[in-house]
């Protein structure tokens, strides 16, 4: 299985949207996953509701009354759409979320000084469906909500959803395509990283900041069975390929 996570300019561009839908249909396989989240476009709807974005270390805190906002942006418009893009691309696209089947439930996470949360981190993943999905020539497109095991909303960062359906279904490739071209040292694309030269790295400094747990993260998911994780961005046609076939972005084994 490949699990393609998109986020940035190709998520909301419609034209680099369509060529990377294109080239979900040109690789003719039918294990592909894409997973979305959709943070941008929640704040906007969010601000009309009067609900202003708080983030705390990257994280959006999410209320009770801003979980509706999250279940309608991201279940409703977002993923109605990118499955009627992707059909309209020839695929035979089916919208899901973490609690369909049982994909990924988690718990409420707790911030200091905050009230009930609807901020979740994954517990469990399970990724049968995906598997009975995709078996069948199916496309599933994944929005990041879920729940907890009470059945309370929950609010998912897609990267983490991503990553846990990786590791569960012992993927052969989990994708980031962002606006980050790769790992950088002086400009340029770090091609490949493993276990040493990735610390290496981070105790020389060349990778700092957002990115040590990003990457760190990446080697969890590798070390937990996942063939390999690409972090790279989407430019034109062709990307995609270049990106699991290692000649763009940086992979991570």
């Amino acid at each position: 299985m490949v699990i393609v996570k998109i986020g940035g300019v190709v998520a909301t561009d419609p034209s680099l949207l369509a060529a990377l839908l294109s080239d979900f249909a040109a690789l003719a396989r039918k294990d592909l996953v894409l997973v979305h989240g959709g943070g941008k476009e929640v704040t906007a709807v969010s601000e009309t509701f009067g609900y202003q974005a708080e983030f705390r270390d990257g994280i959006r805190l999410t209320s009770p009354a801003e979980m509706d906002v999250v279940d309608m942006v991201l279940g409703g418009k977002i993923n109605i759409s990118l499955v009627r893009r992707a059909r309209a691309a020839g695929l035979d696209a089916v919208g899901l979320g973490g609690q369909d089947g049982g994909l990924f439930v988690g718990q409420a996470r707790v911030f200091d000084g905050r009230g009930e949360s609807r901020t979740g981190q994954v517990t469990s993943a399970n990724p049968r469906l995906l598997e009975l999905l995709t078996s069948a020539g199916y496309f599933p497109i994944v929005h990041s909500t879920s729940m907890s095991p009470s059945g309370v909303g929950l609010n998912i960062n897609a990267d983490e959803a991503a990553q846990e359906l990786a590791m569960a279904s012992r993927a052969e490739a989990l994708v980031y395509i962002s606006d980050i071209a790769g790992v950088l040292q002086e400009g340029r694309v770090l091609p490949r990283l493993d276990q040493s030269s990735m610390e290496a790295q981070i105790a020389s400094g060349v990778i700092g900041g957002g990115m040590v747990p990003k990457v760190r993260s990446a080697r969890q998911a590798v070390a937990a069975g996942v063939g390999k994780v690409v972090i790279g961005g989407f430019k034109a046609s062709g990307d995609l390929q270049r990106l699991l076939s290692g000649a763009s972005g940086t992979t991570i084994i």
